[in-house]
């Protein structure tokens, strides 16, 4: 016969799988934001950079 230890055990290792499962695609959803914001971030980095550069450097290519 279990003891009540380790039935609470079990029913903690059942939930912890569930709750491994919807971490993770809460993971993934937040990384896929982050790579929107890092995308849009990079954009304006890089348009920033393409204005400021002086017209004298575009010149001599």
């Amino acid at each position: 016969m279990e003891s009540k230890d380790d039935v609470t055990l079990k029913k903690r290792h059942t939930l912890t799988d569930e709750d491994d499962n919807e971490r993770a695609f809460k993971m993934a959803c937040q990384i896929n934001l982050l790579h929107a914001h890092l995308d849009e971030l990079l954009l304006g980095v890089l348009l920033e950079s393409f204005i400021q550069r002086p017209i004298s450097q575009d010149e001599k290519k």
